[in-house]
């Protein structure tokens, strides 16, 4: 059984190959998904396992950092 130590340590290694990843997607111009209530549940769900909710500018760093996990580099596409 592969478990988080020994996936890091390199030993018990899976044989199958692993799909592809889901992230980042194409940038697009405009995505309605993309919004303050977004940022807000992602906050939310960061609190609700103990981390401190943002203050003042963790705001623009957190949608920063969501968005560059969920969108390709312009040029990049």
């Amino acid at each position: 059984m592969v478990t988080a130590a020994t996936w890091r340590s390199g030993h018990d290694t899976p044989r199958h190959p692993q799909p592809a990843a889901a992230y980042p997607l194409p940038r697009p111009d405009d995505d309605p998904r993309f919004t303050y209530g977004l940022v807000f549940d992602i906050a939310d769900v960061l609190a609700a396992h103990g981390y401190p909710r943002p203050a003042h500018t963790d705001w623009a760093d957190l949608m920063l950092a969501l968005f560059r996990f969920l969108y390709q580099q312009k040029g990049n596409q």
